[in-house]
């Protein structure tokens, strides 16, 4: 028997590969907003004879619609995006993302759809007191009825922070509550503002900074001004401007600091008039200028929503357990109907006694002789005749004939000495103090940033490795998609399209299709 699939959040499309290669799972649609990772996903998953549909956004989408035009989807399965869970706003750079909407999405088409099974993958979060949501005019009603029919959904005060005292006049006479708009700069020209102040007060760095970036600064300043939109920001631009001209730096401090401390609090000015958050702006004790709303935790609005249609579990999962040559640890949850489960209990796949780990070397040792493009116009290189491959490496080549996506970020002569003094399963954190230079707070920087792949171990968790400067085994350069795309077990016939970081986010964001398959497997055994 088949059953009918629909993937929501699906990326590259690494989950519904799984489930394809585990067979009896037919994927009828999919969802991704993404182009390229929706590029990606039409070249791969559908089966070209099968109709399929791909949605390209899931907000407001009509789920029970779908259902009947398909003739019932039986599977759910999907990994809504993370970022947006709120933390009780602890001043950090954004204060909803998105107040979580998309997750609220992923079970109101579980709702819609009522299918016999769901798999949810995301980081394990959603049994978190901490991670909550905020009370919105968008799905106020909703709650409210789940109220009234004996749902628990307890409700939590929060304050959160909007600005401190220094804008205090302007916020709190209603200016930037009620006219946000009228104060909120371009976003370009806002990130210059920000990175201005961050350097404006550094003697040592300003001098660098401002070599490379005053001309820009001014040409920004100066578009604005030409139609400005407010006349105090206007104001401050000016005095900015006149500084920069006169290279008196010291001048333009006070106004950077209250342009960069003003925008961010728009921003989320911004966040909480898009998300239609419910609640009101009030001065507390301190001064500060902080709004106040309830939230519910995630975990008792999914209890909600699901009500007694579903049993489910959650476990955390390892990648490693299942042939993928990567320890990445996921919180999977799995919904089965409990007219289907009939009072049984259900599990997850749990980890395989005496199986064997994969390696980077047993996953990319083949690789090495490859020679790597640096533009996403790369054309695939026929693999070589007589290649000695591990079981893993033949396993990857199967249903392919060449080496796709084999690109790599290009080095300049700062990082080509860093990737050169790092040795295997080192990171940034054993260079030495002249190679850290260009960090502002070299001890704070990640474990993961400037990490020489181990061949004899699994990697880490494999995540936008362009961006961590993830440099391989032997050779002194970065890690390739197609690489990284090895340790996330992605075949080499699975081919992925678009820019070269997109490719890399692509490849860093999937789940991995034989973590996937074998979440597939184990929910065969229940249909």
């Amino acid at each position: 028997m088949s059953y009918k699939t629909l993937d929501l959040f699906a990326g590259a499309g690494g989950l519904s590969l799984g489930f394809k290669m585990s067979g009896n799972f037919d994927i009828v649609a999919a969802a991704e907003i993404n182009k390229n990772a929706q590029t990606t996903y039409l070249n791969n998953i559908p089966d070209k004879e099968s109709s399929f549909e791909m949605i390209d956004n899931v907000r407001g989408y009509d789920f029970a619609k779908l259902n009947e035009r398909i003739g019932g989807i039986d599977i759910v399965i999907g990994g809504p995006p993370c970022q947006g869970f709120s933390n009780a706003n602890r001043q950090k750079n954004h204060l909803i993302n998105m107040n979580n909407a998309l997750v609220k999405e992923y079970f109101r088409a579980i709702q819609e759809i009522k299918p016999k099974a769901f798999i949810m993958e995301n980081v394990k979060m959603l049994s978190s007191e901490k991670h909550r949501f905020f009370e919105s005019e968008f799905d106020n009603d909703q709650i409210i009825a789940l109220r009234n029919a004996g749902a628990k959904i307890p409700l939590q005060t929060e304050k959160l922070f909007i600005s401190p005292p220094e804008i205090i006049e302007i916020t709190s006479n209603g200016c930037l509550t009620e006219h946000w708009e009228e104060y909120v700069l371009p976003e370009k020209l806002r990130d210059i503002i920000r990175i201005l102040n961050k350097n404006i007060r550094n003697s040592k760095k300003l001098p660098n900074y401002l070599k490379k970036h005053e001309k820009e600064i001014i040409k920004q300043i100066t578009i604005y001004l030409e139609e400005p939109q407010n006349s105090e920001i206007a104001e401050r631009l000016n005095n900015i401007l006149d500084g920069l001209t006169a290279k008196k730096y010291e001048s333009i401090a006070e106004e950077t600091n209250y342009l960069a401390t003003m925008q961010k609090a728009l921003i989320e000015i911004k966040e909480l008039f898009v998300n239609r958050i419910i609640g009101s702006y009030l001065i507390d004790d301190r001064g500060n200028l902080v709004f106040e709303t309830n939230s519910y935790s995630v975990i008792d609005y999914i209890n909600a929503i699901l009500g007694d249609t579903y049993i489910q579990i959650g476990e955390v999962l390892n990648a490693r357990w299942f042939g993928v040559p990567q320890d990445r640890k996921r919180h999977i949850v799995f919904g089965l109907r409990k007219d289907i489960v009939a009072g049984k209990e259900i599990n997850l796949p749990k980890e395989p006694k005496g199986y064997q780990e994969i390696t980077v070397g047993d996953a990319i040792g083949d690789l090495i002789d490859y020679p790597v493009g640096f533009t996403s116009t790369y054309k695939p290189i026929p693999y070589h005749s007589g290649d000695k491959l591990t079981m893993y490496e033949a396993k990857m080549r199967r249903e392919s004939s060449s080496v796709k996506n084999h690109i790599a970020t290009s080095t300049r002569a700062t990082a080509q000495e860093r990737f050169a003094a790092i040795k295997q399963g080192e990171n940034f954190h054993s260079l030495d103090e002249s190679l850290k230079t260009t960090y502002s707070n070299p001890e704070r920087t990640q474990n993961t940033i400037y990490l020489r792949l181990d061949p004899n171990a699994p990697s880490g968790t494999v995540v936008n490795v362009r961006k961590s400067m993830w440099i391989h085994p032997e050779l002194n350069r970065a890690v390739s998609v197609r690489e990284a795309a090895r340790l996330q077990s992605f075949p080499d016939s699975f081919a992925f399209f678009g820019t070269k970081d997109s490719q890399y986010q692509q490849v860093g964001n999937a789940v991995p299709p034989l973590l996937a398959k074998a979440i597939a497997n184990n929910v065969k055994e229940y249909l």
